[in-house]
């Protein structure tokens, strides 16, 4: 065997050494893979965490109006920014209609900043670019949350004020 020879018999050796290391990462990944899957129940999707009582997220507060029958949709970039309130709010439509959630650190800070606020003085001129939809602006306050429904039928505003009164 000349020098050649050796030279590339150690370079191949080299190459399926590397090639079968990294197969095993690869089997080892997907064995991990599997078993973080499995272990969550709910086949992959991360359950709602549950709020402490006037720690709510927007999760939270979707979700009890999903509760409630409501049709709950996440658009990009509707949303009010600080002004008659001291946060801004997140924009969410409730069964098509534009609502905004307003998420405090507690329920004392968003029960003072609720106080004495009218509706009509929190929602814009223009939503995301838009005219804002004509029809009644109410707001709700429950826990650490001010839900503000722009237009809506009253069955829909009874159901979110259900939603936000089952708030923790």
């Amino acid at each position: 065997m000349n020098r050649e020879d050796a030279g590339a018999s150690a370079g191949r050796r080299r190459s399926t050494t590397a090639s079968k290391l990294f197969a095993l990462a690869a089997v080892v990944f997907g064995v991990l893979a599997l078993v973080f899957y499995f272990r969550n129940p709910g086949g992959g999707i991360a359950p709602v965490p549950v709020a402490p009582p006037g720690g709510n997220e927007l999760v939270n507060v979707t979700e009890a109006l999903r509760a409630q029958g409501l049709d709950v949709q996440q658009p990009r970039g509707l949303f009010i920014p600080r002004g008659a309130l001291d946060v801004p709010g997140q924009g969410i439509q409730i069964d098509g209609m534009p609502a905004f959630i307003f998420l405090y650190q507690d329920a004392e800070t968003a029960r003072a900043d609720a106080a004495g606020v009218n509706a009509d003085d929190v929602v814009p001129d223009r939503l995301a670019g838009t005219p804002t939809p004509g029809g009644g602006r109410r707001m709700t306050q429950g826990s650490n949350v001010i839900v503000l429904l722009v237009g809506g039928s009253a069955e829909t505003w009874q159901k979110v004020e259900a939603a936000v009164a089952s708030l923790p």
